[in-house]
C-alpha cells in the first residue's frame, strides 16, 4: 500500500499553494525525544566549499515555554543534504508537543534552509518549507532539493552569523503547526499574505538572534476551521496584543518583535551591494522548470551563485541582476557560453552588445555545478 505524501505550504510562481513531502524525507520517530531534520538547499563559505553549519534549534510548546533546545555547531551539512538534530527534552517537561520552533545559525558560514521536518516522540510530524520564507520577504536562492513525488523543489533561505556573506537574518522562529496544507489554508493566506508574513509568533525573520532566546507565541492559542484549517478570525492573528513573550531574550525585545525588515531598498540602488555585494566562485546550471533565472535576476531578495537556467535558456548574473541569454545559433555574441561558462563578447566597439548596449561582464568560476 502506498504511503501518503504529507501536505505543506508552499510556493508556486509566487502563489501560495499546496506543496507535498514524500514520508521517507522525514525523521524516524525516537521515543525519547524530538528529531528535526534540518535540510540545506545551498550552503557557502570563504573557502567555496559546499559546506554550512548546524544551525542551533529552540523548540517550545503551545504556550511558548522552552520544552527542548540544542547550540549550533561548526558541523557542517552538505549542499543538497540535511541533518538530523536530537533535541531531548528539559528536565520535569515531560513529552510535551512542540508547536514552535526557532533556527539559527550555528556559526560563520551561512546556511540556506529548504525545509525543517519535524517528527515527534508519538511520531506526529511537522514540516516548513523555506518557500514560505521567501514569500515573506526573506533572503533566498534555489534549492536542489526535491521533496515530493512530483519533483517538487522548495526555495531556501538563508541565515548567516557573522554577516560575512552579505546576509542580514540571524535566525528565524515559527509556529510550524500552521503550515501543514489544506487547498483552504493556502487560498486564505495567498488572499492575505499578512496572516501567513506579518503575524510575528507564526513565521518572523530575525536580525539578531541566539539559540538562547525565546520567541513570541499566541495567547490564547489560535482556533481553525475544522478539516479546512483555515484561521476562524484572521483578525485574532494580526492582533499585536495576541503575541506574548514568555522570557525575553538578550537580542529579541518587544520593539524588534514587532517591527518590520526593512526592504532591500539599498541594494536595488547601489549595484555594488546586488547579491549581498559578495562574490561566489561558483555558477549553478539547473535542467530544472522550477528554476527561473528571470526570477533571480529580478529579486532583490535573492542571494547566490550565477545562474543558467536551461528551460529558459537564460543566464543570471547575480552581482549585477542582469539577464544574459545563452549562445546559440540564433544570438552567438553578447551572451553566455554554456560550454566554457563565460561570457561571449558582443559585435559592438570594446565588445559592446549592440542588442543592449551593454558591456558583457567578464566571468571565471572556480566550479560548475549541474542540476537536473
Amino acid at each position: 500500500m502506498a504511503v501518503a505524501v504529507i501536505s505543506v505550504i508552499g510556493a508556486v510562481a509566487g502563489v501560495v499553494s499546496v506543496g507535498m513531502m514524500v514520508p521517507s524525507l522525514i525523521p524516524e520517530k525516537d521515543e525519547k525525544l524530538t528529531s528535526v531534520r534540518i535540510a540545506a538547499g545551498l550552503t557557502t563559505n570563504e573557502a567555496d566549499t559546499t559546506a554550512g553549519n548546524q544551525p542551533g534549534v529552540g523548540l517550545y510548546d503551545v504556550m511558548g515555554r522552552s520544552i527542548g533546545s540544542t547550540k549550533g555547531k561548526q558541523t557542517r551539512i552538505l549542499d543538497g543534504d540535511f541533518m538530523d538534530i536530537k533535541v531531548p527534552f528539559n528536565d520535569n517537561v515531560g513529552k510535551k508537543p512542540t508547536e514552535y520552533i526557532s533556527v539559527t545559525d550555528g556559526g560563520d558560514d551561512a546556511l540556506c534552509i529548504a525545509y525543517i521536518a519535524l517528527t515527534q516522540p508519538d511520531g506526529t510530524k511537522k514540516v516548513w518549507y523555506g518557500d514560505v520564507g521567501k514569500a515573506c520577504g526573506a533572503e533566498w536562492y534555489h534549492s536542489q532539493l526535491k521533496t515530493g513525488e512530483d519533483d517538487y523543489q522548495p526555495a531556501c533561505i538563508w541565515i548567516d552569523r557573522n554577516g560575512s556573506n552579505g546576509l542580514r537574518y540571524q535566525g528565524f522562529g515559527l509556529h510550524i503547526h500552521d503550515f501543514a496544507a489544506t487547498q483552504e489554508r493556502a487560498d486564505q493566506f495567498q488572499g492575505n499574505r499578512d496572516l501567513m508574513c506579518k503575524a510575528a509568533p507564526r513565521f518572523k525573520m530575525y536580525e539578531k538572534m541566539t539559540s538562547d532566546d525565546y520567541i513570541p507565541f499566541f495567547s490564547p492559542p489560535l482556533e481553525y476551521v475544522a478539516k479546512k484549517l483555515t484561521d476562524k478570525d484572521p483578525a485574532v492573528v494580526l492582533d499585536k496584543k495576541r503575541w506574548v513573550m514568555p522570557k525575553e531574550g538578550p537580542n529579541i525585545k518587544k520593539a524588534d518583535v514587532d517591527a518590520d525588515p526593512k526592504p532591500s531598498i539599498a541594494r536595488r540602488q547601489d549595484p555594488s551591494q546586488a547579491n549581498g555585494g559578495r562574490k561566489f566562485n561558483t555558477i549553478i546550471i539547473s535542467k530544472s522548470h522550477g528554476h527561473s533565472a528571470k526570477e533571480l535576476c529580478e529579486s532583490s531578495a535573492s542571494i547566490g551563485p550565477d545562474f543558467v537556467s536551461l528551460d529558459e535558456q537564460l543566464f543570471c548574473d547575480m552581482a549585477a541582476k542582469k539577464l544574459w541569454p545563452l549562445c546559440s545559433a540564433i544570438k552567438a555574441a553578447g551572451c553566455f557560453d554554456q560550454a566554457t561558462s563565460t561570457m561571449r563578447a558582443g559585435k559592438g566597439l570594446h565588445g559592446r552588445d549592440t542588442d543592449t548596449g551593454m558591456y558583457p561582464p567578464k566571468k571565471t568560476y572556480g566550479k560548475t555545478v549541474h542540476w537536473s
